[in-house]
Formats: C-alpha cells, structure tokens, sequence
C-alpha cells in the first residue's frame, strides 16, 4: 500500500469537563479532572455519565518545566519517572504498558490538540513539546482507550493553551539543575487569534557529564467563521543543540555515590542532538446535529546520538545513530446525533520513514559506516464510536477500528559480513470496546466496561534477530483483552473515584538477546495484570485541599520461562497525597505540599535486581498580584525536600547492568512571571 503524506482525523479526545471551582467551598456540577473519550467530537458529558477511567490535570500556574513526568503526577494508573537525564525522553507506563521501553515511550498513545505525537507503529516522546504553554493534559486508562488503535494502552492527549486577548509576557526560572526563558505574546482580533512563544533553556543533573541546551519555538492561529466553522494552525520548532548522556549507574555505583558518571560515559563522550518541526492542521465544524473534523500534519525529526560503546565489529549497528524521520498524516470523522444516539465515523493514514545510519564511536568521535537502511511505516484505520442513552439513568457506548500496518526495510550496508538485513511485514488488527454506565442516583455512577486492543513491534524492535539476519519477521504484535468495573461519586466538598481492573495480553514483547550493540526481542508467552485504582478530591474548606491517589498493580509473567516473575520497570504500589493551601482563601498565595511514594521496581524480566521503593516531598509557594493591565506572579519551589537519595527511573533490561538512573537531590528552584 503507498498512501498520501497526508492524513490523520480519527480520534479527536472529546474534552468533557469544565475547570475545577471551589466557590462557596462546593465542588461544581460538572468536575474538570475527569473527561470520557468515546465519541470523535467534542460533546461535553457530566462527569458521572462518563464509562471511562479518565482524568483530567489544568495547568494555571507557571513554573520551571523541564520534565514531562512532573506534569503527569497524581494521575491513577500512571507511572511517570523522571530520569534526570535529559538525552533520554520522560518514561511513562500506564497500567504497566509501556514499562518494556529502554528510551522512548512505548505502548501509549500521544497526542496534542488532537494530533499524534506516536509515529503509527507506536513510537513516541515528549521532549520536543513546549510544556510551559500546555493549559491541560487529558489521560484515559482502560479498555475504552483501545478504540485509539496500535499500542494505545493508555492515551495522554495534551491541549495547547490557544490565545483569548491581546497580551505579552517575560517569564524566567532559575534553579541549580535549570535556567530558562520564555517570551510570548498574542493578538486577537475580532474571530482570528494569534501567538507566538520563544523559550531558552540550559539543564543539567547533579551529576558530571549532563548539560543540556534546548530551544524552542511554537506559533498557534484560530479562526472562527460564520456557521461555527472553526480552523487551528500550529507551527512547532524545538533543537536541542546539546544533550550530554551520564548513562546509568550499577547497583553498587548507585549505592557508593549516586552523584557519578559511568566511565563509558567520558570515554565515548555520550551525548545527543535533536530538531524537530511541525506543521498542524485542524477544521472542524459543530452544528447542533452534526460535526466534522479535518486533521493533517506533517514534520520532520532529526537525532544524533553518540552511544557509550564503540560499535565496531563488523554486525554490529555502529555506536553512532544518525537519524532522519519524516512524516505526515491525515485523519478525518463525522458525527451525529439521532436522538438517543450519538454516532461517528472516520478514518485515519499516517506514514513515516527512518532513514538511519550508524558508525563507529572512536571515543567520541565518528568513524566508519556501520548501517544504511530506510525503514517505512504506513497505517491505514477506519473507526467507528456511538454512544446511546437507553434511559435517565442506562447509558451503552462504544466502538470498533480497523487497523493495517505495513512494515519495509531497504538496507544499502551489505558486506560479507554484514548480510542484507531488508524486509518487510504487514499487521491487521481490530479493536473494540464495550461500555455500561448506570446513574443510581444523582451523585453516585457505576460502570462496566471491556476491550481488546493490540500492539505491533516498532521497527527499533524488529530490527534484528538473536540467530541469523535480516527482520526479525517472526515477532507478533501482542494482544490484551481489558475488562474494568468501577464508580464515581461526587456530593458537597467531596469526589471521589474507584476502578478494579484486569488485563491479560498474549504475545507481550520482551528482550531477548543484547550483544555486540544490537538488541533482539522475543514473544513472552502472556502476562497478566490486575489493579486497583482510587482518587479522591476533598475541599476541606475555602482555604484547604486534599487529593489522594492510590494505584495498586499486580503485573507479571504466566507461563513460560517467566511464569510467575514481575513486569520489569513497573511500580506494585504507588500513593500520593497533596496538600493545598490558600491563606487568603483565593489564589494570591498558594502553599502546597506534595508527598509521593513509590514502592520497589525490577529492573529486567528475570527480577535478579530491584530499585528500592522510595517516599519523596515537595514544597511549593507560589503569589500573584495586579496592578492595571500588569499581572506579576511568582514562585519559589524546594524538591525533594528531605535530600532523598532514590532511583528516578531504571533502564529496562539493561545488559551491562547499569540500570539505575538517579534522581535529582534537594533543589530550590525560583521564577517570576510578568504579563501585559
């Protein structure tokens, strides 16, 4: 199949809340936390009426924003690790998908007003989005997040923060680990708005070998016009000239000093380099009856990346990557309402190609090629979702997607001994959800729900086999079948939140064999997970908050050689609890703690090594105050407040053993904001 560059629609989130109010101390109606993704539109549904484990996160202070992972704390279900290492992306599992990936983000599906940020075999990261100008994050758990097609155990969709009125800002950060600037501005003028945000940032970790310089750029339009037509443009530019990689540290080097560098790291002088561009569109239109959305895209991602071995022998993939990814899609749906029933359909391509070589590392240096080859992905899905009202109180949703992927690989570096390594594969799969959701009454809801879903290998994955050469063409994508029950509850000052799960997939993906720089998977038998998850939100007055999550996962191997072991890179237990205070009983000042507990993490699929479980605390002060048109706010941070020495992240798998990546010591961190 050869589809246009263009393509993407499908699967809009639907954003169904509104913004958390504590006026006159009672939680609001309609509660902006939790949204439900089902239909291809933006319909708002009632909290309670939604069958889905999801959770919405609204960003209205500013503050130093380095780490993807931050922003996702105190969401159920979601394990988000902060690496301290800014040449590998933020790590985020959900429900335990995505814990197998060693860099990157696996398994979970990413998207930014709608966009996908995952190339279609499942890729993905965050490192070139601009967080500062993010105003929410939406994230859906569960089996309804299947319906977003391959590798969507779990779907973080992020929304831009798009421009209302005139205004400008200067916003600076300092901390010992961080310094960055962000200017931005916006003009609105009658139904058309624009903005456009500059940002500088020079990073670093407490440890030798670490800094990190990264730019960023991001220019949004907004066009409204007769009829409710509506069309968004969105240019996003991000280079990150420099990004030193200390690598991670063994056991015992964690243990003697956390503060280290990995020898290899000096040897070879590991680091990164990273570009990326993209253009965005969206035209939708919403009449009372019937919608549409129109989504294209298309950019282009550029690494290079110096690995901490040399990558000479003759089979190896070099120590050197040199990459080039250019993509594009299209996605396009329609909705409408027949009174009960609210249905749409739609359809989805996306291409993306990774022409890749690898040399030699001569300690730092690049020397002779090593690889050659152009790997291209193309996905073609159609998808349908309905939701239909049996009563007042009986809601039924759902849908199906149809997906097809092709997979070829064209290898130019073919030597004697390095045989032709081409090929190519193909996947179709369908995935599908079932949801029922029952108002007892008007401020308690059960649901039910279930969902088969799947993923496909990336090509990083099935680049080579453990013996012979060429694809790894025996890989299959794993499969999971989800079924969730759950309940919602809101009254007075208090909502809360609880989901019992159960996953079982087949064919999960795991290392096999890593040698001589490559890395070859497998197809573990099945695994099995089953969970708890609890939120809870309680204004305890106009001046107090408290919100509580608990997330309890049993995640681990069945049958097989791996019967009976835990799924590495995956937290049994997490608890977090923030504390909110407000003085004056508005948001002038802010004074909030947050205490985050994670408990011990394997760090490979046999389980011979763990991270230790760990508790950490943050404290965060923050004020704002007017004068005229002038708005000033500023805030002070203190992380890790107890000078914690703990585990950030591990790297799954890791075959030298130096899996453990620290996380950063005590810190104060300051910042002011001034706009116009």
């Amino acid at each position: 199949m050869n589809y246009l560059p263009f393509k993407l629609s499908a699967l809009a989130l639907s954003f169904f809340s509104v913004a958390l109010s504590a006026e006159e101390n009672k939680i609001p109606d309609e509660i902006p936390n939790e949204i439900i993704v089902i239909t291809a539109q933006a319909q708002q549904s009632p909290w309670l009426g939604s069958a889905a484990s999801s959770f919405r996160k609204d960003f209205n202070s500013p503050s130093l924003q380095m780490d993807a992972a931050a922003l996702l704390q105190h969401i159920p279900g979601i394990q988000a690790d902060s690496r301290a290492n800014y040449a590998q992306d933020s790590r985020l599992s959900a429900r335990g998908f995505g814990s197998r990936s060693s860099f990157g983000i696996r398994g979970i599906r990413l998207l930014q007003d709608g966009i996908p940020l995952s190339s279609p075999d499942g890729q993905g990261q965050l490192s070139s989005v601009l967080l500062d100008q993010l105003a929410s994050v939406e994230v859906l758990t569960g089996p309804l997040a299947v319906l977003y097609g391959n590798a969507a155990g779990g779907v973080v969709a992020l929304q831009s923060r798009w421009p209302t009125e005139n205004s400008a800002s200067v916003q600076l950060s300092h901390s010992p680990f961080a310094r960055q600037q962000l200017l931005s501005g916006a003009l609105v003028q009658g139904n058309h708005a624009t903005s456009l945000s500059l940002k500088n940032a020079e990073l670093q970790s407490s440890r030798p070998h670490s800094n990190a310089k990264k730019q960023q750029a991001q220019w949004l339009w907004q066009s409204s016009f007769d009829n409710e037509l509506k069309l968004q443009l969105r240019y996003d530019w991000s280079y990150d000239p420099l990004l030193q990689d200390p690598l991670g540290l063994t056991a015992q080097e964690w243990q003697d000093n956390p503060r280290q560098t990995a020898a290899n790291a000096r040897n070879f002088n590991t680091r990164k380099f990273t570009k990326q561009q993209q253009w965005s569109l969206n035209l939708s239109q919403q009449l009372a009856e019937q919608s549409w959305r129109l989504a294209a895209w298309s950019g282009q991602r550029d690494v290079g990346q110096y690995l901490g071995f040399d990558g000479i022998a003759p089979t190896s993939a070099g120590g050197v990557v040199d990459l080039s990814r250019p993509y594009q899609g299209l996605d396009a749906s329609y909705s409408w309402q027949l009174e009960q029933l609210r249905f749409s359909i739609g359809g989805a391509l996306e291409q993306s190609t990774d022409e890749r070589r690898g040399y030699v590392n001569n300690q730092g240096i690049q020397g002779d090629l090593r690889r050659d080859e152009e790997g291209e992905v193309q996905s073609a899905d159609l998808y349908s979702r309905f939701v239909l009202d049996l009563s007042s109180a009986w809601q039924l949703s759902g849908g199906v997607r149809h997906s097809e992927l092709d997979f070829d690989v064209t290898d130019f570096y073919i030597t004697a001994q390095n045989p032709d390594d081409s090929g190519s594969t193909s996947f179709a799969k369908t995935s599908a959800a079932l949801a029922l959701n029952f108002a007892q009454t008007e401020h308690l809801s059960w649901y039910i729900s279930a969902g088969r879903g799947f993923e496909t290998p990336t090509f990083t994955e099935m680049a080579y086999q453990s013996n012979g050469d060429g694809l790894n063409l025996d890989l299959k994508a794993s499969t999971n079948q989800q079924w969730e029950l759950g309940n919602k509850w809101q009254q007075n000052n208090w909502r809360s939140s609880v989901a019992v799960f159960l996953v079982e997939s087949e064919d999960e993906l795991v290392v096999d064999q890593s040698l001589g720089g490559r890395t070859s998977y497998r197809n573990a038998s099945e695994t099995k997970r089953t969970g708890v998850e609890l939120s809870a939100l309680w204004f305890a007055s106009a001046s107090w908050q408290h919100q509580w999550t608990l997330t309890q996962l049993n995640a681990s191997f069945v049958q097989g050689d791996l019967d009976g072991k835990l799924l590495p890179g995956v937290a049994k237990q997490q608890a977090q609890w923030q504390i909110s205070w407000m003085p004056l009983q508005s948001s002038e000042w802010l004074l909030q703690l947050d205490t985050l507990y994670r408990s011990k993490v394997a760090t490979s699929d046999q389980n011979l090594l763990f991270a230790p479980s760990s508790t950490v605390y943050h404290l965060k002060l923050m004020g704002e105050s007017s004068l005229s048109s002038m708005q000033l706010r500023y805030w002070l941070g203190l992380d890790n407040l107890t000078d914690k020495n703990y585990v950030g992240a591990v790297v799954v798998n890791q075959a030298n053993g130096r899996a453990f990546e620290p996380a950063l010591p005590r810190s104060v961190s300051l910042g002011l904001s001034l706009s116009f």
